[in-house]
Formats: C-alpha cells, structure tokens, sequence
C-alpha cells in the first residue's frame, strides 16, 4: 500500500486518535447507547420477513445441524466439563431438597398421574410383553410346588400332611417330566393369569397410590445428598452415557427426519413472527432496550481496555480506516 500524503496520513491519526478516545473514554456508554437506540429505530421499520427467509434460516440450520462435522475436541471439552460437574464439591453440600422443593414435586406427580392414558398403555406393553409373561408362570410354578411341598395347613389337617407327602414325592419321582409339564400346563393357560394381571395393575395403580408410592419415596431420598448419587453412578458411566448419547444424535441428524423438525419448527416460526419487527421480537422474548444497553456496558468496557493496553485496538481502528484515504475519492478531495 503507498505511502499517504502529509494531509492524508495527519487526518488519519486524528480520526483514529478520535475513534479511541470515543471507545476507551468516559464517552463508551453514550456511544453505546446512541448506538442501540440508533439501531433500534432502524429496524423498527423492517420486518424478519423482509430481512430473512425460511429457506435462508433452514439452509444455515442444515448446515450447521446437519451437515458439519463436530470437531473431536468438542465431545472431549464436554467429557471434561461432565467429570469436573461430577466431583463438584457442591454435591456434598446440597440436598434434593434444593434442587426439588415438596411444592414443586407436587406439581410434577400431579401432571404425571394426569397422563392416564399412557399409564394403561405401558401396563398393557409390559403385560403382552414375553418376560412378564415367563416372570408370571415361574411364580405360579413356584407357588404350586411350595404349596405342595410346604404348606402349613398340612399340619393342622388330619392325613393332609401324609397327602402332601406323597404328593411331593411323586413329583420328585417325576422331575424333571412333573416339572416341564406344570409350566407347560401353566403356558398353555397363562393368558387368564395376564389379563388378570393387567386388569389388577390397572384398579390399582390409581393416581391417589401412585402419589402415594411416590411421595413416600420422595420423603425418603429428599434429605439425602446429591452426593450419594455417585453410590449408584460413577465417572465412567457418565462418560458412557455422553458417548452413547453423541453417537446416537450423530446418527441422528443424518436422517429426514431430523430435517423435518428443523424445517417445521423454523416455518412454524415464520409463521409466527415472520411480519413482526424486530423490536416487536425482542419484546415478545422479554427482552428490552435497556438489557441491551446494560450487556454491552458489562462487557465492552473491559474487553476494550485490554485491547487497547496491548496496542491490538488502535491497530485494529487503524487498519479499518487508513484503506479509504489510498482511494481515488479521498486523494482527490485533500488535493
């Protein structure tokens, strides 16, 4: 770049000496807030649909969502951040009871009972499910064979005892072909038992005993501290849980259907705000002239000061500034 002109290189400094002292003096908070209000006066003459389509917004939502890759250091950083949250000495200081107050948890097992319908649909999954199904049959298998074996009513019952025993040991002469046949019989009949069991799950897991059930729980780990969770959990299951969680939104995000929830949430939201101003936006998420004003001045203060005592802010006012008086304009105007 040529070297400016004595006139050209003097208006420079000043401006650049004006701008500094315009971002380092007592005058920051003045120029911010012309600035704000400046800006907000602006775009309250536009609306987000006239500034940005949904197609603008999915695009940059795919690409970032979607389509870059994370790099390795990211899962790592938050790997770090899960074991040092996990020895957090706060842990050992606070209870439940301050993360959850009785009133809250209330509120929660109200909405949870609320939803009926799918309380009766898991109880119905788990019944028609094999495992509960074979649980089932091995305690009724159990109980016919302690009944037989080790019923007390035997004793109080002239010759019932005498019956008994003979009872087991024919089937102990049989096992294992007694044993196959009982649970065979007891398969083959199993579906009463089920829809017994689905019938008895449903009258009596109400909503009055599951607040019951819950809130006697909830009284009972309540005192305890956060702590004591690490009895159960440890530092490496929170790690797995993080790298079984990352690797399944990375399959995750691969799929339509990851990309019709950001397409139906980012037209849902043009559909909503998209004829509104960008203070009307503002408004609408709670925040105002005033947060803005009061957020720039809690940080520029500090982050312009360090700049500038190492020289980094003049030189970057400087190079924003110096390319306009090398033009044709500039150069014609100081001649």
């Amino acid at each position: 770049m040529a070297k400016l002109s004595e006139k050209a290189q003097a208006l420079l400094d000043a401006q650049v000496a004006y701008t500094l002292e315009q971002l380092t003096g007592k005058q920051l908070e003045q120029q911010i807030e012309s600035l704000v209000d400046n800006v907000l006066a602006d775009v309250n003459k536009l609306k987000l649909g006239d500034v940005v389509t949904p197609t603008m917004i999915k695009q940059t939502a795919h690409r970032y969502a979607i389509h870059h890759e994370i790099p390795p250091a990211i899962p790592e950083l938050v790997g770090e951040v899960a074991r040092e949250v996990y020895q957090l000495k706060s842990h050992d200081e606070n209870k439940l009871f301050d993360l959850l107050t009785d009133e809250q948890f209330r509120d929660l097992m109200k909405k949870v009972v609320e939803m009926k319908d799918l309380r009766e649909k898991i109880i119905r999954e788990a019944v028609s499910n094999p495992i509960y199904g074979e649980m089932i049959s091995e305690v009724l298998y159990h109980g016919i064979t302690d009944y037989i074996t080790k019923n007390p009513l035997t004793k109080k019952i002239p010759g019932a005892q005498s019956m008994m025993k003979l009872g087991k040991s024919v089937m102990d002469m049989a096992s294992p072909n007694a044993e196959a046949g009982i649970k065979k019989y007891i398969g083959q009949n199993i579906n009463a038992s089920l829809r017994q069991s689905e019938k008895f799950l449903i009258r009596n897991l109400s909503d009055e005993k599951i607040t019951l059930i819950a809130t006697d729980v909830w009284n009972e780990v309540k005192l305890n501290k956060i702590s004591a969770f690490r009895d159960y959990v440890s530092e490496t299951d929170i790690e797995d849980f993080f790298v079984i969680g990352f690797d399944y939104w990375r399959e995750l995000r691969k799929t339509d259907y990851y990309r019709d929830m950001i397409d139906a949430g980012v037209d849902f939201f043009f559909k909503k705000y998209g004829k509104s101003t960008l203070n009307e936006l503002l408004e609408e998420m709670g925040v105002d002239r005033d947060m803005i004003v009061a957020e720039a001045m809690h940080y520029a203060p500090h982050v312009l000061a360090v700049l500038n005592k190492k020289g980094l802010l003049e030189k970057a006012v400087r190079r924003q500034l110096e390319p306009f008086f090398h033009t044709d304009a500039a150069q014609k105007l100081l001649d």
